[in-house]
């Protein structure tokens, strides 16, 4: 009986503050997203002080130069990096942050991926990915969370979009949007693999519809792309003919190109295609040449 009581009486105060805190993220008392309060929710006591802890973090951030925060994904032409490093950019606090997951210290993790949550969980969908098989129950718990939550923004977001161009198939603006959130939103690895193949048969037809329209490079360059992923070849022979006709001194046709006979197992023609590329003198970019490093040493 007295368990019985002292049960309800706790799931009562748990409910208290999980009211409080609802309350506090919609006044915007405290500096957190919404989808936060998930885990305040399934994860009690820890749940709250995580919420709490963060607010705190994010609060006194503009008078603590030396807090540690996530920065932003950034791709450059060299090499692709995700770190960790502090408010200020100070190189010395870089940290990689697949070796952060893998710190033996459960309180970093877990602040790590409350940081993460808390900035944009959309640009670290791959961390997130690996968060998932952390052996961290609760750093896992907020990995599937905001992954949960991000395939919902995206599908309604899809949704929208579909509803938009069904509206307007022939204003170019929705069309360039459409695609647009198209090729970001099948970038992100989200969908099972039959939603994504249905996706991007879709995908295919709007960026059909828009090359008849206008034919531009970005929109072969998309095309081709999904083409190899659906294992279209034919549909990819056509393209890149496309794009030898009107792109021909670009590097992007070229490594497609070269990628394309690499699946087809042609070594005669990717030697002839690597001996013509040199002959004419066709520009490749630092990370063009990485991505075709295996061949050019060859």
């Amino acid at each position: 009986m007295i368990r019985t009581v002292n049960g309800i009486v706790l799931l009562i105060l748990h409910l208290t503050v999980c009211i409080l805190i609802w309350a506090g993220i919609r006044s915007g008392m405290l500096k957190v997203k919404k989808y936060l309060i998930i885990p305040v929710i399934f994860v009690p006591v820890w749940g709250a002080l995580s919420m709490l802890i963060l607010h705190l973090q994010v609060f006194s951030k503009a008078e603590n130069s030396r807090q540690i925060g996530v920065e932003k994904l950034q791709v450059n032409e060299e090499i692709y990096k995700n770190n960790f490093r502090s408010v200020e950019e100070n190189d010395h606090d870089i940290v990689p942050l697949e070796e952060a997951l893998l710190i033996n210290d459960p309180e970093k993790r877990r602040k790590l991926i409350m940081d993460i949550l808390n900035d944009d969980p959309s640009k670290y969908i791959e961390l997130l990915e690996k968060a998932r098989m952390n052996e961290d129950v609760e750093v896992v718990h907020y990995a599937i969370t905001a992954m949960v939550e991000l395939s919902k923004d995206y599908d309604s977001k899809l949704q929208t979009f579909e509803r938009t161009y069904a509206a307007a198939p022939e204003d170019p603006v929705v069309l360039d949007e459409y695609c647009d959130f198209m090729e970001n939103y099948l970038r992100q690895g989200l969908l099972e693999k039959q939603m994504e193949r249905m996706q991007r048969n879709q995908y295919t037809l709007l960026l059909r519809t828009k090359l008849k329209r206008n034919e531009d490079l970005h929109s072969c360059i998309c095309l081709a792309d999904n083409l190899m992923e659906l294992e279209d070849y034919a549909g990819v022979q056509e393209i890149l003919e496309r794009m030898d006709r009107n792109w021909h001194r670009r590097e992007e046709f070229w490594i497609r190109k070269i990628l394309f006979l690499a699946v087809q197992k042609n070594g005669r023609e990717i030697r002839n295609t690597l001996k013509q590329m040199k002959e004419e003198h066709i520009y490749l970019s630092s990370q063009s040449k990485e991505v075709l490093a295996f061949w050019l040493d060859a």
